[in-house]
Protein backbone atom coordinates (compact mmCIF):
# COMPACT_ATOMS: atom_id res chain seq x y z
CA UNK A 1 0.00 0.00 0.00
CA UNK A 2 2.89 2.42 1.21
CA UNK A 3 4.04 1.16 -2.58
CA UNK A 4 1.54 1.95 -4.53
CA UNK A 5 1.15 5.77 -2.46
CA UNK A 6 4.98 6.58 -3.23
CA UNK A 7 4.30 5.82 -7.14
CA UNK A 8 0.86 7.70 -7.58
CA UNK A 9 2.88 10.36 -5.43
CA UNK A 10 5.86 10.50 -8.49
CA UNK A 11 3.00 10.48 -11.01
CA UNK A 12 1.26 13.38 -10.05
CA UNK A 13 5.18 15.17 -9.66
CA UNK A 14 5.80 14.29 -13.10
CA UNK A 15 2.26 15.10 -14.44
CA UNK A 16 2.59 18.56 -12.43
CA UNK A 17 6.14 19.12 -13.75
CA UNK A 18 4.90 18.13 -17.30
CA UNK A 19 1.81 21.10 -17.15
CA UNK A 20 3.90 23.20 -15.88
CA UNK A 21 6.82 23.44 -18.37
CA UNK A 22 3.93 23.28 -20.88
CA UNK A 23 2.38 26.61 -19.51
CA UNK A 24 5.25 28.19 -19.81
CA UNK A 25 6.15 27.27 -22.89
CA UNK A 26 2.62 28.27 -24.14
CA UNK A 27 3.29 32.02 -22.51
CA UNK A 28 6.58 32.26 -23.87
CA UNK A 29 5.24 31.49 -27.72
CA UNK A 30 2.29 34.38 -26.67
CA UNK A 31 4.91 36.66 -25.59
CA UNK A 32 6.57 36.17 -28.66
CA UNK A 33 3.38 36.27 -30.85
CA UNK A 34 2.65 39.53 -29.18
CA UNK A 35 5.82 41.05 -29.64
CA UNK A 36 6.26 40.13 -33.16
CA UNK A 37 2.64 41.29 -34.14
CA UNK A 38 2.96 44.78 -32.50
CA UNK A 39 3.89 47.51 -34.86
CA UNK A 40 6.90 49.82 -35.24
CA UNK A 41 8.18 53.13 -36.30
CA UNK A 42 11.36 53.81 -37.33
CA UNK A 43 12.25 57.47 -38.26
CA UNK A 44 15.32 59.23 -39.43
CA UNK A 45 15.81 62.65 -38.23
CA UNK A 46 18.43 65.35 -39.33
CA UNK A 47 20.93 66.45 -36.42
CA UNK A 48 21.15 69.98 -36.90
CA UNK A 49 17.46 70.86 -36.99
CA UNK A 50 15.74 67.38 -35.88
CA UNK A 51 13.75 67.52 -38.81
CA UNK A 52 12.51 64.13 -40.25
CA UNK A 53 13.78 62.79 -43.21
CA UNK A 54 12.69 59.36 -43.55
CA UNK A 55 10.05 57.03 -41.57
CA UNK A 56 8.61 53.92 -42.23
CA UNK A 57 5.82 51.65 -39.88
CA UNK A 58 6.82 47.65 -40.10
CA UNK A 59 5.72 44.95 -38.33
CA UNK A 60 7.79 42.63 -36.37
CA UNK A 61 6.61 40.05 -39.15
CA UNK A 62 7.74 41.78 -41.39
CA UNK A 63 10.97 42.49 -39.86
CA UNK A 64 11.17 38.56 -39.70
CA UNK A 65 9.85 38.55 -43.40
CA UNK A 66 12.74 40.50 -44.43
CA UNK A 67 15.90 39.67 -42.23
CA UNK A 68 15.75 35.82 -42.83
CA UNK A 69 15.66 35.96 -46.85
CA UNK A 70 18.62 38.44 -46.12
CA UNK A 71 20.44 35.52 -44.10
CA UNK A 72 20.17 33.10 -46.18
CA UNK A 73 21.37 35.07 -49.39
CA UNK A 74 24.41 36.41 -47.58
CA UNK A 75 24.92 32.79 -46.77
CA UNK A 76 24.91 31.42 -50.27
CA UNK A 77 26.97 34.31 -51.66
CA UNK A 78 29.52 33.73 -49.08
CA UNK A 79 29.56 30.02 -50.28
CA UNK A 80 29.92 30.56 -54.09
CA UNK A 81 32.74 33.09 -53.29
CA UNK A 82 34.36 30.45 -51.32
CA UNK A 83 33.84 27.62 -53.73
CA UNK A 84 34.24 29.13 -56.95
CA UNK A 85 37.60 31.68 -56.26
CA UNK A 86 40.84 30.71 -55.42
CA UNK A 87 40.72 31.88 -51.68
CA UNK A 88 39.49 28.54 -51.14
CA UNK A 89 43.23 27.45 -51.45
CA UNK A 90 43.87 29.71 -48.31
CA UNK A 91 41.35 27.19 -46.04
CA UNK A 92 43.14 24.34 -44.40
CA UNK A 93 42.43 21.07 -45.64
CA UNK A 94 41.08 22.42 -48.84
CA UNK A 95 42.85 20.25 -51.59
CA UNK A 96 44.60 23.11 -54.52
CA UNK A 97 44.93 21.88 -57.83
CA UNK A 98 48.27 20.56 -57.13
CA UNK A 99 46.76 18.22 -54.89
CA UNK A 100 43.88 17.34 -56.91
CA UNK A 101 46.61 16.32 -60.13
CA UNK A 102 48.37 14.56 -57.69
CA UNK A 103 45.61 12.66 -56.45
CA UNK A 104 44.59 11.92 -60.07
CA UNK A 105 47.90 10.90 -61.25
CA UNK A 106 48.05 8.13 -58.26
CA UNK A 107 44.74 6.90 -59.35
CA UNK A 108 45.96 6.37 -62.50
CA UNK A 109 49.12 4.36 -61.48
CA UNK A 110 46.89 2.78 -58.86
CA UNK A 111 44.80 1.42 -61.83
CA UNK A 112 48.08 0.70 -64.07
CA UNK A 113 49.39 -1.46 -60.91
CA UNK A 114 45.94 -3.44 -60.64
CA UNK A 115 46.10 -4.45 -64.14
CA UNK A 116 49.79 -5.31 -64.11
CA UNK A 117 49.06 -7.63 -61.01
CA UNK A 118 45.77 -9.13 -62.09
CA UNK A 119 48.35 -10.22 -65.83
CA UNK A 120 51.41 -11.58 -63.31
CA UNK A 121 48.31 -13.38 -61.58
CA UNK A 122 47.40 -14.96 -64.75
CA UNK A 123 50.59 -15.53 -65.71
CA UNK A 124 51.53 -17.37 -62.73
CA UNK A 125 48.11 -19.37 -62.83
CA UNK A 126 48.93 -20.80 -66.33
CA UNK A 127 52.32 -21.61 -65.38
CA UNK A 128 51.15 -23.73 -62.39
CA UNK A 129 48.37 -24.81 -63.69
CA UNK A 130 51.18 -26.46 -66.56
CA UNK A 131 53.28 -27.65 -63.95
CA UNK A 132 50.60 -29.58 -62.24
CA UNK A 133 49.26 -31.25 -65.31
CA UNK A 134 45.82 -29.29 -65.23
CA UNK A 135 45.85 -28.26 -68.79
CA UNK A 136 46.47 -31.78 -70.45
CA UNK A 137 42.59 -31.73 -70.54
CA UNK A 138 42.33 -28.58 -72.37
CA UNK A 139 43.82 -30.02 -75.13
CA UNK A 140 41.31 -32.85 -75.79
CA UNK A 141 38.44 -31.10 -75.48
CA UNK A 142 36.05 -30.27 -78.53
CA UNK A 143 35.79 -26.54 -79.25
CA UNK A 144 32.74 -24.53 -81.15
CA UNK A 145 34.36 -23.71 -84.24
CA UNK A 146 33.10 -20.18 -85.22
CA UNK A 147 30.01 -20.24 -87.31
CA UNK A 148 31.02 -17.52 -89.59
CA UNK A 149 34.19 -19.24 -90.82
CA UNK A 150 33.31 -21.87 -93.97
CA UNK A 151 35.64 -24.32 -93.75
CA UNK A 152 34.36 -25.96 -96.92
CA UNK A 153 37.13 -25.44 -99.36
CA UNK A 154 35.89 -23.74 -102.74
CA UNK A 155 37.12 -25.13 -105.70
CA UNK A 156 38.97 -22.71 -107.72
CA UNK A 157 40.23 -23.60 -111.83
CA UNK A 158 44.36 -23.84 -111.27
CA UNK A 159 46.40 -22.00 -113.77
CA UNK A 160 49.03 -23.39 -115.56
CA UNK A 161 51.47 -21.05 -113.72
CA UNK A 162 49.86 -21.94 -110.22
CA UNK A 163 50.52 -25.29 -110.76
CA UNK A 164 54.20 -23.96 -111.87
CA UNK A 165 54.87 -22.05 -108.66
CA UNK A 166 52.84 -24.43 -106.13
CA UNK A 167 55.40 -27.41 -107.60
CA UNK A 168 58.23 -25.09 -106.18
CA UNK A 169 57.01 -24.13 -103.44
CA UNK A 170 56.01 -28.47 -102.97
CA UNK A 171 59.90 -29.40 -103.86
CA UNK A 172 61.42 -26.63 -101.70
CA UNK A 173 59.61 -27.85 -98.49
CA UNK A 174 60.81 -31.24 -99.03
CA UNK A 175 64.01 -30.31 -99.81
CA UNK A 176 63.47 -28.22 -95.97
CA UNK A 177 62.04 -30.74 -93.89
CA UNK A 178 64.87 -32.90 -95.14
CA UNK A 179 67.66 -30.84 -94.12
CA UNK A 180 66.14 -30.57 -90.64
CA UNK A 181 63.90 -33.59 -90.13
CA UNK A 182 65.92 -34.66 -87.53
CA UNK A 183 66.57 -31.88 -85.72
CA UNK A 184 63.10 -30.44 -85.73
CA UNK A 185 61.38 -33.83 -84.15
CA UNK A 186 60.84 -33.78 -80.12
CA UNK A 187 58.67 -36.88 -80.98
CA UNK A 188 56.99 -39.00 -83.70
CA UNK A 189 55.04 -36.76 -85.93
CA UNK A 190 56.13 -33.53 -83.92
CA UNK A 191 57.58 -30.77 -86.31
CA UNK A 192 58.27 -27.23 -84.87
CA UNK A 193 58.37 -23.99 -86.94
CA UNK A 194 60.28 -21.32 -85.99
CA UNK A 195 57.88 -18.51 -84.27
CA UNK A 196 59.88 -15.89 -86.09
CA UNK A 197 62.65 -15.65 -89.02
CA UNK A 198 65.44 -13.46 -87.83
CA UNK A 199 68.82 -13.21 -85.89
CA UNK A 200 69.02 -14.87 -82.41
CA UNK A 201 71.28 -12.05 -80.21
CA UNK A 202 70.79 -14.05 -76.80
CA UNK A 203 71.09 -17.46 -76.80
CA UNK A 204 69.51 -20.51 -73.88
CA UNK A 205 71.86 -20.85 -70.78
CA UNK A 206 69.27 -22.15 -67.62
CA UNK A 207 72.54 -21.38 -65.48
CA UNK A 208 72.24 -17.87 -65.94
CA UNK A 209 68.22 -17.60 -65.56
CA UNK A 210 68.21 -17.64 -69.52
CA UNK A 211 65.02 -19.76 -70.10
CA UNK A 212 64.63 -18.97 -73.73
CA UNK A 213 66.09 -17.19 -76.80
CA UNK A 214 65.80 -13.60 -77.97
CA UNK A 215 65.18 -13.04 -82.03
CA UNK A 216 65.68 -9.85 -83.05
CA UNK A 217 63.44 -8.93 -86.37
CA UNK A 218 64.93 -9.03 -89.42
CA UNK A 219 62.24 -9.22 -91.88
CA UNK A 220 58.17 -9.54 -91.08
CA UNK A 221 57.00 -8.77 -87.57
CA UNK A 222 54.47 -11.47 -87.72
CA UNK A 223 55.23 -13.93 -85.07
CA UNK A 224 53.59 -17.53 -86.06
CA UNK A 225 52.51 -20.40 -83.27
CA UNK A 226 55.60 -23.51 -83.23
CA UNK A 227 52.91 -26.02 -83.42
CA UNK A 228 49.49 -26.81 -83.24
CA UNK A 229 47.87 -26.28 -79.59
CA UNK A 230 45.45 -24.01 -77.58
CA UNK A 231 46.01 -20.50 -76.07
CA UNK A 232 46.40 -20.81 -72.49
CA UNK A 233 47.28 -16.88 -71.58
CA UNK A 234 47.10 -14.06 -73.90
CA UNK A 235 47.44 -10.46 -72.13
CA UNK A 236 50.16 -7.50 -71.11
CA UNK A 237 53.11 -7.93 -68.60
CA UNK A 238 54.18 -5.23 -67.22
CA UNK A 239 57.79 -6.04 -67.84
CA UNK A 240 56.97 -8.26 -71.43
CA UNK A 241 54.34 -6.22 -73.06
CA UNK A 242 51.94 -8.90 -74.77
CA UNK A 243 52.56 -12.51 -73.81
CA UNK A 244 50.86 -15.12 -75.53
CA UNK A 245 51.31 -19.11 -73.97
CA UNK A 246 50.57 -21.98 -76.00
CA UNK A 247 49.60 -25.82 -74.77
CA UNK A 248 50.60 -28.01 -77.43
CA UNK A 249 50.44 -32.18 -76.86
CA UNK A 250 53.17 -33.96 -75.07
CA UNK A 251 52.89 -31.28 -72.21
CA UNK A 252 54.85 -28.57 -74.08
CA UNK A 253 54.27 -25.26 -73.92
CA UNK A 254 55.52 -22.24 -75.81
CA UNK A 255 55.88 -19.17 -74.74
CA UNK A 256 56.16 -15.49 -76.77
CA UNK A 257 57.29 -12.59 -75.10
CA UNK A 258 57.77 -8.70 -76.18
CA UNK A 259 54.75 -8.50 -78.25
CA UNK A 260 53.28 -4.99 -79.01
CA UNK A 261 49.56 -7.20 -80.45
CA UNK A 262 47.82 -10.31 -80.01
CA UNK A 263 45.95 -11.82 -82.37
CA UNK A 264 44.29 -14.57 -80.20
CA UNK A 265 42.24 -15.19 -77.24
CA UNK A 266 42.70 -17.35 -73.85
CA UNK A 267 40.48 -21.00 -75.25
CA UNK A 268 41.35 -20.76 -79.24
CA UNK A 269 42.83 -23.49 -80.92
CA UNK A 270 45.48 -22.57 -83.40
CA UNK A 271 47.58 -24.29 -85.88
CA UNK A 272 51.52 -24.37 -86.77
CA UNK A 273 52.73 -21.59 -88.32
CA UNK A 274 49.37 -19.38 -88.12
CA UNK A 275 49.90 -15.72 -87.00
CA UNK A 276 49.11 -15.01 -83.10
CA UNK A 277 50.98 -11.29 -82.79
CA UNK A 278 53.07 -9.03 -83.42
CA UNK A 279 56.55 -8.16 -81.94
CA UNK A 280 57.60 -4.89 -81.22
CA UNK A 281 56.26 -2.01 -79.30
CA UNK A 282 53.98 0.51 -79.74
CA UNK A 283 56.24 3.43 -79.27
CA UNK A 284 59.58 1.92 -81.53
CA UNK A 285 59.80 0.32 -84.77
CA UNK A 286 59.21 -3.82 -85.10
CA UNK A 287 62.69 -4.12 -86.56
CA UNK A 288 64.14 -2.64 -83.24
CA UNK A 289 62.76 -5.37 -81.32
CA UNK A 290 62.76 -8.52 -80.85
CA UNK A 291 61.07 -11.55 -80.04
CA UNK A 292 61.82 -13.79 -76.06
CA UNK A 293 60.62 -17.45 -77.57
CA UNK A 294 60.68 -20.12 -74.95
CA UNK A 295 59.70 -23.82 -74.81
CA UNK A 296 58.92 -25.91 -71.50
CA UNK A 297 58.40 -29.52 -71.51
CA UNK A 298 56.64 -31.06 -67.79
CA UNK A 299 57.65 -27.94 -66.22
CA UNK A 300 61.49 -27.89 -67.66
CA UNK A 301 62.56 -25.16 -70.18
CA UNK A 302 64.10 -26.18 -73.12
CA UNK A 303 67.03 -24.52 -75.53
CA UNK A 304 64.40 -23.95 -78.91
CA UNK A 305 67.85 -24.16 -81.24
CA UNK A 306 68.29 -27.87 -80.58
CA UNK A 307 64.91 -28.59 -82.20
CA UNK A 308 63.71 -25.93 -84.42
CA UNK A 309 66.07 -24.50 -87.35
CA UNK A 310 65.84 -20.51 -87.45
Amino acid sequence: MTVLIQVMHIFYIFVGQYFNIHCKMGARRKKIYRILGKKYRFSVYNDTDYEQVWKARLSGWLVLSIVIPVIVFVFVLFFLFIAYTPIHNLIPGYPNNVTRQKIISNAEKLDSLENAIASWEGYFNSIQSFVTGETDSIINENLNVDSIINTTLAEYPMLPEDSIFRAEIEQEEISRLSTIKNKNVIFENMYLYPPLKGEIITLFDANKKQFGIDIKVTTSPIVTATFDGMIIFSGWMLNDNYVVHIQHSNNLISIYKGNSTTFKSVGERVNAGEAIATVGTATNSAKNNSLHFELWQNGVPIDPTTYIQF
